[in-house]
């Protein structure tokens, strides 16, 4: 074995941690640790990772920090893979892998209590600017907004490519989700506002538990709205000095002046949305809530990046924007070919990146 430098390690641990907890499938996990790093594996033909004790340490303590995230079954499958590799290199395992592996496999009590949350939930991190930010989804894909999608992690690579576009700016973001967008726009200074909004009450309070679990400061709006539009304009004017604001928004609205009372949406000059065209009955309605923020903010400008999964429903959306004689630039290619490296692993083939805007007469 080709002697390996204590630089390279430390760059195979971290690029292995990036990997898991963003809970890359692991066969893609080896061949890409492969393909970065091939002093690590036994040959070119196989994927058996050259793991000493040192190394196995290091996975120890600062990979497997937690064997509930991001799963326990994800967990699991990765260590199973580190201690098959072992054994079919007939090499000793770290006492501190196997006695993890064999809590993970052990039966876990279960305590009566019916008012308990049972749903599975995975934690995905990402390291961002020097820096790990990390979301609660949802295991399963139950709810849309309780997983973060595909065209959540291109806005941000475009914002994160862009930021002097988003300085000093009032940003709403449609459809927040899980809340990725909104923690990477934490990391530009400064703004003025960023407001967060979905529908969903499961969906709102996991979106403020990810902007806490990520030490930002929010205004809660969500208890406000969550009743009749009577306690709603008797609370939206409420003063605060908080820049990022949670809150309710419901897109089936006949009387978009109703938004009129919805204190900072009608001046924000950014609006974005990330994976929120698929239901094609909710399409007339995104577009008539973008036009009507975009025709009361001269030069405001919206964002919208979407996965094509079925074509016939971004058909209805591409519809509604030409109804309404919005501007439509799709500029995905212009932004992947100025685009750094990307923090996260996805697949971007079917999705487009939209600037839609009103041109003034």
């Amino acid at each position: 074995m080709i002697e390996i430098s204590k630089e390279n390690e430390n760059n195979f641990i971290f690029r292995m941690k990036v990997l898991y907890n963003q809970m890359i499938h692991i066969p893609v996990m080896l061949d890409t640790l492969k393909t970065e790093f091939p002093l690590f594996f036994e040959t070119a033909n196989t994927n058996l990772i050259y793991l000493p004790m040192l190394l196995q340490e290091q996975i120890d303590s600062e990979i497997l920090i937690d064997i509930n995230k991001p799963t326990r079954g994800y967990c699991s499958k990765f260590i199973k893979m580190l201690t098959q590799t072992l054994e079919r290199l007939d090499k000793e395992v770290n006492e501190s892998i196997l006695e993890k592996l064999l809590e993970i496999i052990s039966p876990i009590p279960q305590q009566q209590n019916d008012n308990e949350d049972k749903t599975e939930y995975c934690w995905k991190s990402y390291y961002v600017q020097d820096k790990w930010i990390t979301l609660k989804n949802e295991n399963a894909y139950n709810l849309v907004g309780m997983t973060t999608w595909g065209a959540a992690y291109q806005l941000s690579d475009f914002i994160l490519s862009n930021q002097n576009l988003f300085v000093n700016q009032k940003i709403l973001e449609l459809g927040s989700g899980t809340g990725l967008v909104g923690i990477i726009l934490d990391f530009i200074k400064p703004l003025k506002k960023v407001i967060l909004t979905d529908y969903s009450p499961k969906v709102l309070k996991n979106l403020k538990v990810n902007m806490e679990l990520n030490n930002i400061e929010i205004q809660d709006f969500i208890n406000d709205d969550d009743d009749e539009d009577k306690k709603i304009i008797n609370n939206v004017n409420k003063e605060n000095d908080k820049i990022n604001v949670v809150r309710v928004l419901d897109w089936e609205i006949e009387d978009l002046n109703i938004l009129n009372n919805y204190s900072g949406l009608n001046d924000s000059n950014i609006i974005l949305g990330a994976d929120i065209v698929y239901e094609p009955s909710l399409c007339k309605y995104l577009v008539s809530i973008l036009y009507f923020l975009l025709e009361r903010n001269e030069n405001s400008v919206a964002y919208i990046s979407s996965t094509i999964r079925n074509q016939s429903t971004f058909s209805i959306f591409q519809k509604e924007l030409k109804d309404k004689n919005l501007t439509v630039i799709d500029i995905t290619k212009q932004f992947e070919q100025s685009s750094p490296i990307t923090p996260f692993i996805y697949d971007r083939s079917q999705i487009v990146l939209y600037k839609i805007y009103l041109e003034k007469k």
